[in-house]
C-alpha cells in the first residue's frame, strides 16, 4: 500500500486491515500474486527439474517412496475474483 509492504495472505479469509497505511489523499494498492506450491512442484517434476536437493531430509510421498508430482492435476491458484477495499469503519486520517 503506497509503496509499503502490508503483509502476506495465504489462507482464508484473505483479509487484512490497512487503515494505518492509508494517506489522506490518493492511495495506491499493489497486489503481488503467486502460484500454489503444489502447482510449482508438479511443474518442476513434469519438466524433470531437480528441486529435491535437500541435505538433511528426503522428499517422499505418503508411502515413503520418492515423490513424483508430475501427474498432479493443477489446482486453482492466483487472484480469483476482484480485489476490494471494504470500509469497516469511517476514520479521519491525519496529515503527517
Amino acid at each position: 500500500m503506497n509503496g509499503r509492504a502490508v503483509g502476506s495472505l495465504w489462507c482464508q479469509p484473505f483479509q487484512m486491515p490497512i487503515g494505518r497505511f492509508l494517506l489522506p489523499s490518493e492511495n495506491t494498492l499493489e497486489v503481488e500474486v503467486t502460484n500454489l506450491a503444489a502447482n510449482r512442484i508438479a511443474d518442476l517434476d513434469r519438466r524433470k527439474v531437480n528441486w529435491k536437493y535437500f541435505y538433511d531430509i528426503n522428499v517422499v510421498n505418503r508411502s515413503y517412496k520418492s515423490l513424483d508430482a508430475s501427474n498432479w492435476p493443477l489446482q486453482d491458484s492466483g487472484l480469483i475474483g476482484p480485489v476490494r477495499l471494504q470500509a469497516v469503519k469511517r476514520i479521519a486520517i491525519q496529515q503527517p
